[in-house]
């Protein structure tokens, strides 16, 4: 498979589904997509039982993306938060990932605590303040070829042309991929495409504030790279509750569209998941 640097400097999109723990990641990465990606809100939230504020921290993310870089041959994007609150520990996390074999480091300009980005409005830290942190994150991968993927949540507090401006002032500091998060439209996707230097990246998230379009739509609209966090999650948690419902009426079979056990098992055993 071809390198996640390759693939951005290629024509085609960029396609990388989210998982959201060990067989997830497994079933995704027999699909052949140019990458997987390994959210901080599904690490936190199906890993640790915790929600997407900050409260799962660096050791638990290094953990948690070196364990699943072990199990994959498709390139991970993975989430970074804010970079675990000083220069050093963004520095030292970035140095992690880049040992652990992560494909691209997402870091994101939010204050901390943070939120997710598709619920309330986040607020951002200065443009210095992130320009630092991607400098820390270069830094800490050292002469490794894992990609800096800068995301700005300024959409929703400061507008579409402040956080342009703001993945432009990134790319600058050296970021490799620009994550515009919560863009409410498809014409400001095609602005920013039309505007930004570098690949432009957008979170496809279900359930979420940006249109759900198919990768052939957003390619159209200038975007180099489309993440779909949360698809396989909501999926399973829908399925889940579908048999737990029919399970307390005294029905266990009732549920249909079910992956195989010997499937399942021989995934587990082909790829030693833990």
């Amino acid at each position: 498979m071809a390198s996640l640097i390759d693939q951005i400097h290629a024509e085609a999109i960029v396609v990388a589904p989210g998982f959201y723990d060990h067989v997830s990641l497994v079933l995704a990465d027999k699909m052949g997509f140019g990458a997987l990606f390994g959210s901080g809100y599904w690490a936190a939230a199906s890993r640790y039982g915790k929600p997407d504020t900050g409260i799962v921290g660096m050791s638990e993310f290094i953990d948690a993306f070196s364990r699943y870089a072990r199990h994959a041959q498709t390139p991970i994007i993975a989430d970074a938060d804010t970079g675990f609150g000083s220069l050093a520990n963004c520095m030292h996390a970035a140095a992690a990932y880049q040992s652990a074999g992560i494909a691209a480091f997402q870091i994101e300009d939010q204050s901390f605590p943070k939120i997710c980005g598709h619920s309330g409005v986040p607020q951002c830290a200065a443009i210095e303040e992130m320009e630092a942190r991607i400098g820390a994150a270069i830094e800490g991968r050292g002469d490794g070829n894992m990609l800096i993927v800068a995301r700005t949540d300024a959409r929703k507090s400061e507008g579409l042309d402040a956080a342009i401006a703001r993945l432009a002032r990134y790319h600058k500091a050296g970021a490799d991929v620009l994550l515009l998060e919560a863009v409410p439209s498809s014409l400001e996707i095609e602005q920013a495409g039309a505007t930004l230097k570098g690949p432009l990246m957008i979170n496809a998230a279900h359930g979420g504030v940006t249109p759900v379009l198919t990768p052939s739509d957003y390619e159209r609209l200038g975007v180099k790279v489309v993440i779909y966090p949360s698809g396989a999650g909501l999926a399973a948690a829908g399925a889940g509750e579908r048999f737990y419902q029919s399970l307390s009426s005294g029905e266990p079979n009732k549920e249909t569209g079910w992956k195989p056990f010997a499937e399942v098992t021989a995934l587990i055993a082909e790829k030693d998941v833990s």
